[in-house]
């Protein structure tokens, strides 16, 4: 079988691109897993289809010169990240995407659905980092399926704003833990409380749905009253604009000013410099339990998989996230209402002596079906399983044209 990827040294979730090696920028490869997975079966080729905008280094850009390196990036890119050439197969032209082929996109890299004929294939879109700015050609394309960490066809408020062309099958996988994430630390050598973490960041489009920019308000709110929830909760949330002023953009910026912070918030070495300085093993084996607060368009943190991995107790807001998983509440993780004042009674109620033993099972119960569920290799074969089950059907309704 046949899996083409657009760009793919391009994408920075599977792959660590060109820019981040030039620019010595530190990334985190979400889905290197899935590639992994792929690279490693015998039965399944890897291709690329590098389309006219394949330019890593300016995606933006449609100048022909400047877009003639694109294969060069592709090269370079692949060696530095170790795989060898051969094992990924170039598409130089869009037509040498076969009908049998299973075609997977990303809806952040706008560029990657640039076709000048949407390809007789079945076309998969993951909207890992779910953005709104390459929407009209996304619904040009017409996948025929689409996938991410929630399922944000029923949790986003405005998915059918922009997106309610589309009624087709949308698959929810999980975030997967990095192999470091593990069980260092005994469970009663732990201290007594719950560990906070995870960065706060406002993306502007928020106020519109929402009355406010914060994508985390669940980590806002203890980073915001950490003194007062000192008995329970020792936090160490970054808050993004906080921890570096200048990173600050406002709608009256001239565009000089712009410029200026795009610059520093790319070269800026030191931004959230304090909260990278400790080990997050470490961190999470220093407690009992922890709290990865969720994002407000539908997402949980990837750092609840990360603190489950490594023996914490996960306090979630019971809204369901989980459950998409198959977690089941107060088996493999403990839930609560969202307010400040029900996650002080939990934590209160599980730090008792005679409540020890359900909490240490909880920690446990929740970290075996983490190390089992989300590692790498079977929350891989996991979607490509149904990836296939669905283009199969599709190949019974599409024949070739």
């Amino acid at each position: 079988m046949r899996i083409v990827f657009v760009n793919l040294h391009g994408n920075e979730f599977l792959v660590k691109t060109l820019n981040k090696f030039i620019f010595k920028q530190s990334v985190a490869i979400k889905h290197k897993y899935i590639l992994d997975y792929l690279l490693s079966r015998d039965d399944v080729e890897v291709c690329s289809y590098i389309n006219k905008r394949g330019l890593s280094l300016s995606y933006s850009t449609r100048n022909r010169f400047l877009q003639s390196f694109r294969f060069l990036d592709h090269r370079i890119t692949m060696k530095k990240n170790g795989i060898p050439l051969n094992k990924i197969k170039v598409l130089k032209h869009e037509d040498e995407i076969r009908h049998d082929d299973l075609v997977i996109l990303y809806q952040i890299f706008g560029p990657q659905f640039e076709f000048d004929h949407r390809p007789d294939a079945f076309i998969a879109v993951s909207q890992l980092h779910f953005a709104l700015g390459a929407v009209p050609m996304i619904e040009k394309v017409d996948p025929d399926l689409m996938f991410n960490e929630s399922n944000m066809q029923k949790r986003f408020i405005a998915f059918d704003e922009y997106f309610g062309w589309f009624h087709k099958q949308y698959e929810v996988i999980p975030f997967v833990f990095a192999p470091r994430f593990k069980v260092v630390k005994p469970f009663n050598e732990r201290k007594n409380k719950a560990v906070s973490v995870g960065t706060v960041t406002y993306p502007g489009y928020l106020v519109k749905y929402f009355g406010h920019d914060c994508l985390q308000p669940a980590r806002k709110q203890i980073y915001d009253n950490a003194k007062e929830l000192t008995p329970w909760v020792d936090c160490f949330n970054s808050d993004y604009l906080e921890d570096d002023k200048m990173s600050k953009h406002s709608s009256s910026d001239n565009q000089l000013v712009k410029v200026i912070k795009r610059l520093h918030d790319k070269f800026f070495v030191g931004h959230q410099k304090k909260y990278y300085s400790f080990d997050m093993v470490e961190k999470f084996n220093d407690y009992k339990m922890c709290i990865v607060g969720e994002e407000i368009v539908g997402l949980p943190g990837i750092g609840f998989v990360e603190g489950m991995a490594s023996g914490c107790a996960y306090l979630g807001q019971t809204v369901g996230y989980y459950e998409d998983y198959g977690m089941k509440e107060g088996v493999h993780y403990i839930g609560y209402d969202g307010t400040l004042d029900d996650l002080k009674a939990k934590i209160s109620y599980y730090q008792q002596p005679e409540h020890q033993q359900e909490l240490e099972t909880i920690a446990k119960t929740g970290c075996e079906f983490v190390r089992s569920h989300f590692n790498g290799p079977a929350a891989a074969e996991s979607l490509l399983n149904k990836l296939l089950d669905a283009q199969r059907r599709w190949l019974a309704e599409h024949p070739k044209k």
